[in-house]
């Protein structure tokens, strides 16, 4: 992250404003004053590395993800129990991705269910849709079946396991 000596200037300060109203913070705050006041490049990393740019592309690809698995819980309710039986019920839950090498999609799920409120039906569990292993390219093979599906939220159970599958 190149910053200038102005912006180095006015993050120094705000450093230091946190460090003075957070006092059980202020060892970190201190620290992160240092570095962008010495400029210690490897440790400047460390500001932006929650910084994040996900696309439109990417936010509708996940929202729509999303939407598949609540279409596929829908549909599970609405079949009868003999149906319903037939399917393999954890396989309805929404795991959410990979937080070490998808993190970006995580907290955009984190943002939407829980600062947007949508998906209130999705259940984040104890992991907060941190599925430790990576998600997108199963939920894009997903997708693309669930999409050739002509009843998208009344799906049958041989349906639901092509999703599965994909």
């Amino acid at each position: 992250m190149e910053m200038t000596s102005a912006q180095r200037l006015i993050l120094s300060n705000q450093y230091y404003l946190m460090s003075q109203m957070d006092p059980t913070n202020a060892e970190k705050y201190t620290r992160l004053q240092t570095i962008v006041e010495r400029g210690y490049g490897l440790q400047i990393r460390e500001l932006d590395k929650d910084f994040g740019c996900i696309t439109e592309a990417e936010c509708r690809e996940i929202i729509d993800i999303m939407e598949m698995h609540h279409a596929m819980q829908e549909s599970n309710n609405l079949l009868n129990s003999t149906d319903k039986n037939s399917v393999d019920q954890r396989r309805l839950n929404f795991l959410g991705f990979d937080i070490s090498t998808e993190a970006q999609q995580v907290n955009y799920v984190r943002f939407l269910k829980n600062s947007e409120n949508l998906y209130p039906q999705l259940d984040s569990n104890e992991h907060q849709f941190n599925s430790h292993v990576p998600m997108l390219d199963k939920y894009r093979r997903m997708l693309t079946t669930w999409r050739e599906c002509p009843r998208q939220y009344h799906l049958c159970p041989t349906e639901l396991l092509q999703i599965f599958n994909a």
